[in-house]
């Protein structure tokens, strides 16, 4: 019987071929279409003039066919005009009829026929040529009122946004659980396939932020309010019956995420009291997983939200300093040699890692709070998207490359069936330091995790059930909301503690997948391309038209196939009967 890597080696190495050239499948798409266009159909006159002609036609697989016109000519040869000379047949008129259509087209760029297919958006259609032209870089100023004693305005500024603030934001929200379980994802294939699994994921985030950023774009345009969710978005675009699925992936990837961070939250708090000597307490079920929970719950609820803000920067600077305290320090016990080594790489389980490469980088929730912040400047978005995405991939190389070469030693860290995480975090590889940095880095990036998370949960809820921002009916309904938001979590995590990898793994596989991946490339497709021609705001944020969206939900639509038939354990059920066989 072979192992899990080697039954898997076939079906991942095809699927992760499969989302490697997926960006380039829609090219091969077009130019395959492009020999339709570039038939010849020949009329070749014989010395009996019409009666003799055939038509050489080249087929799409290279063969030619002739087709004799004499019997059709001298079937119908009894059919003539008024002044009794023979007439074309409508079958030859048609024939004839193609031969200048396929004429024309072959004397058309083959450029031409690619852009064509590629799709374009007629500028007839942009409802502000002066700002799609760029002459007019931002959609709408945001301004500053400042009042005086009298409560009168005495002051009105422009208040532009940072561009480097919202790639600072993009960035930071990409820290968090998903940082904790990147090295247990990756170690399977190793650092080197991982690593190009990871700049591949990256492109592909940059690519779903900005269509999200267009769209975005084009509500604004389109609606005149500059407020605007990532919900609003998806509704807008999707309508009522498709929005529900958007919203379903939504509060699927919420709560996946929510259920590890209290998972592994509580076994860290458990872990942290049993070393302080509290066993009576820790010992109990549950206990640190409902601690956990309760106590981040509860203050969010009754806490003022500008203290939350402060409390949450401070603990973002405290994630960020033992993040590099942990790249300082490990980078003197790494086992670079190891690392790199060839028998620790094997590729053909990388796509097993791809649900949580592209969960450790999301950051698609902000986009629309990046787009208000640059009031719709096109290129500061574009820039500050690919700038906050690639400093964060850039981090996460250098952390796995920290990570797994400090446990490179140990005969089982590649093997899949430990978390080198968690071996430095309680294990004896690295020395004291790192374990301690290791687990502050932990606990700090669960707690922001966790917050982020809760947060948007509750505004999402609030927007379904037509709640207001703020005022009576909504105090009377937030502690419901906070309840939905973390109880069902907590009940998971207590049933199953040791959940955090799955949970992840699950949200990345489905909810990422569907929530930034199709959807966004489905809702520009329409958007540009459907039947409606609907008014855009924007020229297309992300070049190449047809080819990237199609690559985007290719390479979602492989991953999803792919990883429901090894949760449904569909791979393993053939690999036994060929076995068996």
């Amino acid at each position: 019987m072979m192992d899990r890597r080697q039954s898997r080696k076939m079906v991942g190495t095809a699927a992760v071929a499969a989302m490697a050239v997926s960006m380039c499948s829609s090219c091969v798409g077009v130019s395959a279409f492009a020999p339709q266009h570039l038939e010849s159909l020949v009329a070749v006159p014989s010395a009996n003039g019409l009666r003799g002609a055939i038509a050489n036609r080249q087929g799409r697989d290279g063969s030619v066919c002739v087709l004799s016109m004499s019997s059709t000519i001298e079937e119908t040869t009894e059919s003539r005009d008024e002044k009794g000379g023979n007439s074309i047949t409508t079958p030859i008129r048609e024939e004839l009829d193609n031969n200048v259509k396929q004429t024309h087209e072959s004397s058309r760029g083959l450029g031409e026929i690619l852009k064509e297919k590629m799709g374009t958006v007629d500028e007839s259609r942009l409802i502000f040529p002066e700002f799609s032209s760029g002459d007019i870089p931002r959609l709408y100023s945001n301004l500053d009122y400042k009042t005086c004693e009298e409560g009168n305005v005495s002051s009105v500024s422009h208040a532009a946004g940072s561009m480097v603030g919202a790639a600072a934001l993009i960035a930071s929200t990409t820290i968090g659980a998903g940082a904790l379980a990147l090295p247990a994802a990756t170690a399977p294939a190793g650092f080197l396939p991982s690593s190009a699994g990871l700049l591949l994921a990256g492109v592909y985030t940059i690519m779903s932020g900005l269509l999200i950023a267009e769209l975005t774009i084009n509500l604004i345009g389109e609606t005149g309010r500059t407020e605007v969710g990532l919900m609003d978005v998806y509704k807008n675009s999707l309508g009522e019956k498709w929005g529900a699925v958007g919203t379903g992936a939504f509060f699927f990837l919420q709560y996946a995420v929510m259920i590890a961070c209290v998972a592994q939250g509580g076994m860290n708090l458990d872990s942290f009291l049993k070393a302080s000597g509290v066993q009576s307490i820790s010992t109990f079920p549950g206990f640190g997983q409902i601690a956990f929970a309760a106590t981040i719950g509860i203050s969010l609820l009754f806490a003022q939200s500008t203290s939350v803000g402060k409390v949450n920067k401070a603990l973002l600077v405290g994630t960020g300093a033992t993040f590099l305290g942990i790249i300082g320090v490990g980078a003197g016990t790494a086992d670079l040699e190891a690392l790199v080594a060839l028998d620790n790489q094997h590729p053909e389980v990388l796509v097993d890692a791809f649900p949580i490469l592209f969960l450790s980088l999301a950051y698609q929730s902000v986009v629309p709070t990046v787009v208000t912040q640059l009031e719709g400047d096109k290129e500061k978005i574009r820039k500050a998207i690919i700038g906050g995405t690639s400093v964060p991939v850039l981090m996460y190389l250098v952390w796995n490359a920290i990570i797994l070469g400090n446990v490179a030693s140990a005969p089982w860290a590649f093997a899949g069936d430990m978390d080198p995480f968690a071996l430095l975090q309680f294990g004896d590889h690295g020395g004291r330091a790192l374990s301690a940095l290791v687990g502050g880095f932990s606990e700090l990036a669960l707690v922001t995790s966790l917050i982020q998370f809760i947060y948007t949960t509750t505004d999402a809820m609030r927007d379904v059930l037509g709640l207001p921002i703020d005022g009576p009916r909504f105090e009377r309904w937030k502690p419901a909301l906070f309840a939905a938001a973390t109880v069902p979590p907590v009940l998971v995590s207590v049933g199953d503690p040791d959940i955090f990898f799955k949970a992840l793994d699950f949200g990345g596989a489905f909810g990422i997948s569907t929530l930034f991946l199709v959807l966004p490339a489905v809702m520009v497709w329409e958007q540009r391309y459907g039947v409606e021609q609907t008014p855009l705001t924007t020229k297309p944020m992300v070049p190449f038209g047809k080819i990237p969206l199609g690559s985007l939900w290719k390479a979602a639509a492989t991953l999803i196939v792919e990883q429901g038939a090894d949760k449904l354990g569909l791979i393993d059920f053939v690999k036994d009967t060929f076995d068996f066989l």
